[in-house]
């Protein structure tokens, strides 16, 4: 158109290894002395100039001037059940509250070198970040109703309070932090390592920080800070001891110092606690036939100490619901101290192995600091419990050859729940552990997962399939759910047909009897996994909502399914990568944004959220809703570790805050998206955003100082938006001009966009009495419609410009 022209120390509760019945150590001198000499252990410096920001350079601390900041404050309105962290990242503090604080958003009023913040609501957590590259020296002081932030007067840093000096144990950190809130993880905006976040409710005074093998502890106002470098890293939280820093790996990194502990395999805290023997298993009944009968005889006096020998007898028997229906009504201690740690213990594993898990929680969820061989018992917590499946497979592979110690009894009761478990949901260096597999028939079902996973397909479908006709209608059910799983996996059948092969299944259908219950929930997870990859989506989660984490489903597992799911509805696009088809494609993005705000509250905080969010943030956009779009996407950016990908939401941050008229998130984007290394695109796109800023704040001679070499279509457009504003009509008529010279197909149908362009140099060019160019115009678009209503508009322009230049 040119025409147109334009393994750890006993610590806490289990420092008890004494008598059952007196409650005496045996081992109070042993832990003071090993305590003692731990407190005096030197801890290792941070490197120079590190700041605790792995040799990322920071600036220089300096002193605020006399200029009216020093002493400035920073008043946080929260409850005092709220526990906070602060530390430093590159020029930013952050304050990390351990739940959502809504009144950070809308009563923070910062001055001075606290005058710079920004807020960012997670469903779990609320980061404050204030902009301070002085690093001026601060302190958190706990009041009655909040938290007050103080920048500190010159020469008085040497008074804050120190917290105390970490306790470095075999295998673990301990940090003497009482009340502490729970853990919080996400990337350091420097640096893109995983952070864990260890806030408490008490002031815990300021952490130096320190190097060890695969983390750094940082340094912090407030709370306890560690970058983790190596993914086994990870921290825990007690309820009266403190912080635990550990490694989670077979082969784990020497966290702590000493030579790390191991568990014994016979004798140990556990044998001497259950009560086990090695026994033969007809003499290990035996006795427990005795020790129930002495206690049914024993006297009211004696009916407790009875009772608790006979609940070791039938533990070590492999009866666990006969010992806790002997221990389960503990009777009222008078003497300090309570029951002693051996009783809880044997309680707690009697209730574990009668599937009262709750019961079993208060001993058994938090064991850091207990002796190694009770580390198993944890692992079996964290197995029945339904917990994170990569920590319970490795700490059971990692005490595997403990319980092939164990008496025959118990021994035949824990391999098949842990040998399953670990073929079916194990890492593969805890898989490793299993080899060769007991020959068993109770085994099969493990067989035929580790067969798959060494790339023996056909061998493992022979297996499920034989399988499925097993005399134990339990074995034969999950053999026939894992067989359509397997079929799936193989591409062998497709995610429908599996989907109704799944609910025949649970409806005892085919000829087959319906699933027992102990198989039902895992049948339906596998349904609802089958469900997501057909793109029936809105069914998946109701089979999903009626799920819950135990031994079949880790709560992991559920936890990717359910973001699967999710993904499907922000991407419209199926785990394949084939866009969704039936009526969940049909979904309206108001629909769609309905049920990923009922979801995205039950998914943990984590990288792997961050892209959802990011399509839950171009949803809310789509439909208007451009405040809560920039919400989303301000909790992409704080989950997101990659400094480029940071950038990109940084920049749908800038549009989603231009739609919604927030002038100051735009800006704040802006400023926190530089970064060296863009890609030209990314460059490019920032480009426009300062300009439509510069538009934005009426800046217009900034905004055509940037865009005065750009012959983009983007570009074209700001400056006709520019001229516009300025009622510079023909500078408007020349770049506008310009972008419909290659915008405007010379034939065809316009599109609603170039329909709108069409107009909008007609009315530049009548503002600007440019007769030649409106009738050049009305000449390219030779009768094409602009619709009926912008056609009457055309029409008037052309015919008022004409008239009015003809009486020139």
């Amino acid at each position: 158109m040119q025409a147109v022209c334009c393994q750890k120390q006993h610590y806490g509760m289990f420092e008890v290894g004494g008598d059952v019945a007196t409650g005496k150590s045996v081992m109070g001198k042993y832990m003071c002395g090993m305590l003692s000499a731990c407190l005096l252990l030197p801890m290792l410096p941070a490197v120079a100039g590190e700041d605790g920001l792995h040799a990322l350079p920071v600036p220089a601390v300096q002193e605020e001037s006399l200029d009216g900041q020093q002493g400035a404050s920073l008043f946080l309105p929260i409850g005092a059940e709220v526990a906070l962290a602060a530390f430093w990242s590159g020029p930013d503090l952050l304050i990390v509250a351990d739940r959502p604080v809504a009144s950070f958003v809308h009563n923070l009023t910062g001055q001075g070198v606290f005058a710079d913040t920004d807020v960012t609501v997670l469903e779990n957590a609320t980061i404050l970040r204030i902009h301070a590259p002085s690093h001026p020296h601060i302190m958190l002081r706990k009041k009655l109703d909040g938290w007050l932030l103080e920048q500190l007067p010159q020469g008085d840093a040497a008074s804050v309070k120190s917290a105390p000096p970490a306790v470095m144990l075999p295998e673990a950190v301990l940090f003497s932090q009482k009340q502490s809130g729970h853990v919080i993880s996400f990337p350091d905006p420097t640096t893109g390592v995983r952070l864990l976040i260890a806030p408490s409710v008490m002031e815990t005074g300021s952490r130096s920080p320190y190097r060890g093998v695969g983390y750094g502890v940082r340094g912090s106002a407030q709370g306890v800070v560690v970058a983790a470098d190596s993914s086994q890293i990870k921290l825990d939280v007690t309820a009266d001891k403190g912080v635990f820093l550990s490694a989670l790996g077979l082969d784990a990194l020497p966290v702590g110092q000493g030579a790390p502990e191991t568990a014994p395999l016979e004798g140990g805290q556990d044998w001497f606690w259950l009560g086990l023997h090695s026994a033969p298993a007809a003499v290990l009944q035996k006795d427990w036939l005795a020790a129930k009968a002495d206690a049914e005889k024993a006297p009211p006096s004696l009916r407790w100490p009875a009772q608790v020998a006979a609940a070791r007898a039938a533990f070590a028997a492999g009866h666990p619901e006969d010992a806790w229906h002997l221990v389960k009504a503990m009777p009222q201690r008078s003497e300090p101290g309570g029951p002693p740690a051996g009783v809880l213990f044997l309680r707690a594993c009697a209730a574990l192995l009668s599937h009262d898990v709750n019961a079993a929680a208060p001993v058994l969820a938090q064991m850091e600091g207990a002796a190694p061989e009770l580390e198993i018992w944890h692992a079996l917590y964290l197995m029945l419990s339904g917990a994170n499946s990569k920590e319970a497979s490795v700490l059971l592979a990692r005490h595997y050859e403990q319980i092939l110690h164990y008496s025959q009894p118990l021994r035949d009761l824990l391999l098949p729940q842990i040998i399953n478990y670990i073929a079916r949901y194990g890492t593969d260096e805890a898989a490793l552990i299993l080899e060769p597999l007991p020959t068993d028939g109770v085994y099969d079902l493990a067989r035929a997962h580790m067969q798959e996973r060494e790339g023996n397909a056909e061998p493992a479908r022979i297996t499920l399939e034989n399988l499925t006709a097993a005399a134990d209608p339990e074995k034969a059910a999950y053999a026939r759910a894992d067989l359509v799983a397997f079929l799936l996996r193989h591409d062998q059948i497709d995610a429908g047909m599996a989907a109704e092969s799944f609910q025949n299944l649970l409806d005892g259908k085919d000829g087959v009897g319906k699933a027992v219950p102990s198989v039902r929930a895992y049948t339906n997870f596998l349904l609802s996994s089958a469900l997501v990859q057909s793109g029936q989506v809105k069914q998946a989660l109701t089979v999903l909502d009626g799920l819950s984490a135990s031994a079949e489903i880790p709560q992991d597992r559920l936890e990717v399914l359910r973001r699967q799911a999710l993904y499907v509805l922000a991407f419209n696009t199926l785990p394949s990568g084939k866009a969704v088809s039936g009526r969940d494609g049909a979904l309206s993005a108001e629909q769609r944004v309905h049920i990923l705000q009922t979801q995205l509250p039950l998914l943990e905080d984590n990288t792997s959220k961050a892209k959802l969010l990011r399509g839950y943030g171009a949803l809310l956009l789509q439909i208007g809703q451009a405040d809560a779009a920039v919400m989303a996407f301000k909790q992409a950016v704080v989950l997101t570790a990659d400094p480029v990908a940071r950038a990109e939401i940084q920049e749908q941050i800038v549009q989603a805050a231009f739609r919604a008229g927030n002038v100051n998130a735009a800006m704040e984007a802006l400023e926190q998206s530089t970064v060296p290394g863009l890609p030209e695109d990314m460059a490019a796109r920032r480009h426009y955003d300062e300009a439509h800023l510069a538009l934005t704040k009426g800046d217009r001679a900034g905004a055509l100082a940037l865009l005065s070499d750009d012959e983009s279509d983007i570009g074209l457009e700001l400056r006709g938006q520019l001229y516009e504003q300025g009622k510079q009509w023909a500078d408007a008529v020349q770049v506008v001009g310009r972008l419909a010279s290659h915008a405007l197909p010379e034939t065809g149908a316009l599109t609603p966009q170039q329909q709108d362009l069409a107009m909008q140099l007609a009315t530049d060019s009548a503002a600007a009495h440019d007769a030649d160019t409106l009738q050049r115009l009305k000449a390219w678009l030779a009768g094409r419609t602009l619709g009926k209503e912008q056609d009457r508009q055309f029409d008037m322009l052309v015919k008022q410009t004409v008239h009015s230049s003809a009486e020139r």
